[in-house]
């Protein structure tokens, strides 16, 4: 009998996955065995104290450069994870990307608002490291290499609504081509992650308005008490400038192994959702005409950081208000929408929370939404 529910429960989670906006068309293209090869050698860079020789990555370079923006492809199975590609461009200086996206001193949700709530180098070397010398090196076409490891905290799932906290091991590098230079950055989650905890996405995602909680589990309706997990991820983006065109041509390439019961319930086409979900986010910053200058960004956040935690929850107060008085929260549970408008929530947020919310809200306001 328990292994009938255990099939009953794999399948309504596994369908429950599935029921997503998500479209996947895979392009004809084939990844040949070079770029494979290729980005094996970037995987063992992960376990090494060796640097990155560019020479060695010319397949997987020549198919970010021509590979036509909006390309959805299917990876071959690593560990037993499905993975994507997904190829697009970004119409932004190469000097601008570095300064706001790589930035330490910019946070991180600033350009990617619905796909982390944090993301924090373990080791302060590392970020200090970051800070000194990757726009020096972007500025005076120098090589850069860097590695460490983060603690990263997502936004809520688009399908389960619970969000997810782990550590990874990270490097950034930067080199030149003929057509300019190239960031990549890598990332490899091999620890599993925290119990995924509820969490939800008020309205539309492109709001960015999230709700959060202690609570384990996820949305669904019977399945609540689920504990869901990520267990294993690793992800390469690849950004080349093209100085013909002015612009950047980039791609994701990223594997991933989530779900429940230590099975794996992800598909080639979650991963690329989160992916179109991280790329929107990326260009409608940067390339916004709006987006203030890094200096104002920067000044904006340690003014908030300033402030003691009841001048925060006073300012945050009128925008939790208002996620209270939502008619139409789309996904999000009406417990969530409950304590928004009790007043409950307010009271139980921090001021890490306070800022990045007041922060985000400054931001687009700027950009104009």
């Amino acid at each position: 009998m328990k292994g009938k529910w255990l099939s009953i429960l794999t399948a309504t989670f596994t369908a429950m996955l599935l029921a997503t906006n998500f479209s996947f068309c895979q392009d004809q293209q084939q990844i040949s065995d070079q770029v494979y090869q290729e980005l094996d050698y970037l995987y063992s860079l992960f376990g090494s104290e060796q640097g990155i020789d560019p020479e060695r990555l010319g397949g997987l370079i020549e198919l970010v450069r021509t590979t036509p923006e909006g390309t959805n492809l299917t990876l071959k199975e690593q560990n037993n994870m499905e993975g994507a590609f997904y190829s697009f461009q970004i119409d932004k200086s190469f000097q601008d990307l570095v300064s706001y996206a790589y930035n330490p001193d910019v946070p991180p949700y600033i350009t990617m608002p619905s796909s982390v709530q944090s993301v924090k180098w373990v080791n302060a070397d590392a970020e200090n490291e970051m800070r000194r010398s990757l726009d020096e090196a972007e500025a005076n076409d120098s090589a850069f290499f860097l590695r460490g490891q983060e603690h990263e905290i997502t936004t809520p799932d688009t399908n389960t609504g619970s969000y997810y906290s782990y550590n990874q091991d990270r490097f950034v590098t930067l080199f030149s081509i003929d057509s300019g230079p190239v960031l990549l950055s890598a990332t490899l989650q091999e620890k599993v992650s925290d119990v995924g905890k509820r969490g939800c996405i008020v309205g539309e995602d492109k709001n960015w308005n999230y709700l959060y909680s202690e609570e384990t589990g996820v949305n669904t309706t019977g399945l609540g008490w689920v504990d869901s997990y990520l267990y294993e991820a690793r992800s390469f983006i690849l950004y080349i400038w093209d100085s013909e065109n002015k612009t950047i041509k980039a791609a994701n390439l990223k594997w991933l192994n989530a779900g429940w019961k230590k099975i794996n319930m992800v598909k080639s086409h979650h991963i690329l959702g989160g992916m179109k979900r991280f790329v929107a986010d990326l260009k409608s910053v940067l390339e916004s005409p709006g987006l203030p200058e890094v200096p104002e960004i920067v000044n904006k956040n340690e003014e908030l950081r300033g402030k003691d935690e009841e001048e925060l929850r006073d300012l945050v107060a009128p925008h939790i208000e208002r996620i209270g008085k939502v008619k139409d929260a789309g996904s999000c549970p009406s417990s969530f929408i409950k304590s928004a408008a009790s007043g409950d929530y307010l009271q139980q947020m921090n001021s890490e929370e306070i800022v990045r919310i007041l922060l985000l809200e400054y931001i687009r306001t700027r950009l104009g939404d």
